[in-house]
């Protein structure tokens, strides 16, 4: 993929995803723009072409078709909001609900197994989407 689609992409997602910050402060921009990167392989897997799924490792396996990328974004926050194991007294990722610094989030993505693959090197990849692609400049408030 060229320079201006990789940009053309992000642009796409980062209104979206500072639009979801902005509102409910659930995962900073850089994050979900990264994890949509990484997750739809920069929109050419075909989930993301037909249903505008872009976070396919989702520890409770839904894939879901949705109208826009701000709903796919809403939907996965959401999830990150609220998704807990059976038996659980609070989500998974309740350390990430409003972490402004993207590091420590990812870790806190990592530690609570985000992931639903074996990869371990999954917060590595991730903060190396955000700082090659300098996303953490659309967690500016």
């Amino acid at each position: 993929m060229t320079y201006m689609g990789k940009q053309k992409f992000i642009n796409n997602i980062a209104d979206a995803a500072v639009r979801d910050w902005e509102e409910r402060h659930i995962c900073l921009p850089s994050i979900i723009i990264a994890l949509a990167i990484e997750g739809s392989q920069w929109g050419k897997r075909s989930e993301t072409l037909f249903r505008n799924e872009l976070f396919t490792h989702r520890r409770d396996g839904c894939m879901e078709r949705h109208d826009s990328y701000i709903a796919a974004i809403r939907s996965h926050n959401n999830y990150l909001a609220e998704w807990q194991e059976k038996g659980q007294t609070a989500p998974n990722w309740k350390d990430l609900i409003g972490q402004k610094h993207y590091i420590l989030a990812v870790q806190y993505l990592q530690d609570a197994e985000y992931p639903y693959c074996d990869e371990d090197d999954f917060e590595r990849k991730i903060v190396g989407i955000i700082e090659e692609y300098r996303l953490n400049e659309y967690d500016k408030e």
